[in-house]
């Protein structure tokens, strides 16, 4: 059974679509075409503190252009309000040329800064753009001595708060090499690195992070011998160049590393591709130990049709566990979205292909964003038509804690549009944003798209945790789906708690709170409900440490198999719930503990 709902918004019909357990609704969506009324292609987004979206790419001008004509791309960024209202429109034409936004990112003090590309009339300039929530601040350009293309692919940021930019920049001696450049929030540069592979191939950046230490990691592609491998560089946080190591996929042909993540405070995973003889490219995973400079392992992975397969997007969850999500090809379904879990070790622990089996066509991932309750919302586009035109629909998956798939929903412009996902950010209050292009607005060209999508009804977490006595702190979990028809297969958990301990599960259908409560916080209005006293379990007397776990599958509880007095309202469907737990924690401020709290909606 599938749901659909229309909304109307300043004349924009959208549809939804999604399993018969909904568990998220279309909030908005915005398609936003230039004054031009040509093609914009919206790429990449990010989400404030605030709620506010802000969304770039490109915005084609048919009046401007070095000649030959045609018409040439500018820079846009579009900001929204949390509730989807246009606050602003910045559009920017670097050298009278095309323009091209490749990254957008919010800084820890909340300016936006969007890098790219520019052509000068001769080649190509890397440019850098910082705004604040009121508009453009200010604007820098990056020319190499080499005079040949200049890149500015990916944005991070350095302890001291610089604005750290990564690409590729060429050299007429060494051709395209690997580049480096930081610049105050004043837009004052700090410093240049600038280095070659080895071999004088192409050479390029495409992710950065920071670690505790403030040095620098970044991801990408380095010629070494006669190939291109997959590559980590560190750099210091002056940007002094560090190491490198490089990663051959085993078949001495073009290789790189696309997305990063820290995973521990020594640990590194580079996620991208490797290009074989036989199966196209392949997923190429490689987490190195920066401490030592060593590769700990590597992993990759072929889909069945032998087609290309690439890592998108990674990330690393509290619990360790990596998780990793790309594109695979597969035999009578096209291309695939693919979500795997890694442990530490490079032992897969879960893995999950999606097809849109209504349309068996493409299905495109770009993004893994990880809640905050142990689950993962995978992010992308769905191909559901090629004839008589391209038909695409975002999509959001949504996997629990063990990996599991528990829904998906897809959401689109109503009729036959080719609505397409590139990016997408997790925004406030159980809220995720997506952002591509549409050619579903009033001028029939393709325009910036952005939708917020509302969570709220899916189980998520909110409230702090309480650190307990030995510095732990209990994040609440999940697993499976609440479900009045299920009689078990919703498990709520809370790790981290101190061994061999007794406690219980609080819970409430009065709404949310996060008012004071020994030491810690309770995360809900009473009256409250209580589950039967529980005990932790883990590491046996007199081990003392926080290898406990309380856990309460609440379908089964709802249902009277699992003791105690459950609320009836457990089983009414749409009641909204909240649930914590508070225990014994010997030594600490009132010798107990809470967790941090989680909410769900009870489902059919």
């Amino acid at each position: 059974m599938q749901i659909r709902t229309l909304f109307t918004f300043t004349s924009i019909i959208v549809a939804l679509c999604s399993n018969a357990l909904a568990q998220s609704q279309l909030e908005w969506f915005r398609a936003h075409d230039s004054t031009f009324s040509q093609a914009d292609y919206g790429r990449q987004c990010a989400v404030d503190a605030a709620g506010n979206v802000y969304v770039s790419g490109r915005s084609y001008n048919p009046s401007v252009g070095i000649p030959p004509m045609p018409p040439q791309a500018d820079f846009e960024l579009v900001k929204y309000d949390a509730s989807g209202v246009q606050q602003w429109v910045d559009r920017y034409d670097a050298f009278g040329s095309e323009d091209s936004a490749l990254d957008l990112q919010i800084s820890p003090a909340g300016d936006v800064y969007v890098s790219g590309y520019g052509w000068n009339g001769n080649d190509i300039d890397l440019v850098l753009m910082k705004f604040t929530p009121s508009g453009r601040d200010w604007v820098r350009t990056f020319a190499g001595a080499g005079g040949g293309s200049d890149f500015g692919r990916a944005i991070g940021f350095d302890l001291a708060g610089n604005v750290v930019v990564i690409g590729q920049e060429y050299d007429a001696l060494t051709n395209t090499d690997a580049l480096a450049l930081c610049w105050s929030p004043l837009g004052v540069l700090q410093w240049h690195t600038k280095f070659d592979g080895g071999a004088a191939l192409a050479d390029a950046l495409y992710a950065v992070a920071t670690l505790p230490s403030g040095e620098l990691v970044a991801a990408g592609q380095l010629g070494v011998g006669a190939s291109q491998d997959l590559a980590l560089v560190v750099l210091s946080s002056g940007g002094a160049f560090q190491w490198q190591r490089t990663l051959d996929g085993g078949f001495n042909l073009a290789d790189a590393g696309t997305a990063l993540t820290l995973a521990g405070s020594n640990r590194v995973l580079v996620g991208g591709y490797r290009t074989t003889t036989a199966a196209g490219e392949d997923w190429l995973l490689a987490q190195y130990d920066v401490a030592s400079a060593t590769l700990a392992w590597s992993a990759n992975f072929n889909g069945l049709a032998n087609g290309n397969d690439r890592v998108r997007s990674v990330a690393c969850d509290a619990a360790g566990i990596l998780w990793v999500a790309g594109t695979t090809t597969w035999t009578g379904t096209g291309i695939d979205c693919m979500t795997r879990r890694y442990s530490q070790v490079g032992a897969p622990a879960s893995s999950d292909r999606w097809n849109n089996a209504s349309a068996n066509l493409d299905d495109s991932v770009f993004k893994v964003l990880l809640g905050n309750a142990g689950q993962a919302f995978v992010c992308g586009y769905t191909v559901t038509a090629t004839s008589p035109a391209t038909t695409s629909d975002a999509f959001v998956l949504q996997y629990d804690a063990t990996g599991t798939r528990n829904w998906s929903g897809t959401y689109s412009s109503i009729g036959a549009f080719d609505d397409r996902v590139f990016d997408a950010d997790l925004a406030p209050n159980a809220r995720v944003v997506l952002a591509g292009y549409t050619n579903s607005g009033p001028s029939g060209g393709y325009d910036y798209m952005a939708l917020q999508v509302d969570l709220g009804d899916a189980p998520h977490g909110y409230c702090t945790a309480k650190t307990n006595s030995l510095g732990c702190a209990a994040t609440l979990t999940f697993s499976g789906g609440s479900s009045v028809a299920a009689t078990s297969g919703f498990v709520v958990s809370a790790a981290d708690e101190r061994n061999q301990q007794n406690g219980l599960f609080f819970y409430s259908a009065n709404g949310a709170a996060s008012a004071p409560f020994q030491g810690g916080y309770m995360c809900m209005l009473a009256p409250l409900n209580r589950a039967p006293l529980d005990n932790s379990g883990g590491s046996a007397s007199p081990a003392d440490d926080c290898s406990g776990v309380y856990s309460l599958d609440v379908n089964a509880y709802a249902h009277g198999l699992a003791g105690g007095l459950p609320a009836p309202a457990l089983l009414v469907a749409g009641t909204s719930f909240s649930i914590e737990v508070w225990s014994r924690d010997p030594g600490a401020s009132f010798n107990t503990n809470v967790s941090s709290a989680l909410a769900w909606t009870v489902l059919p």
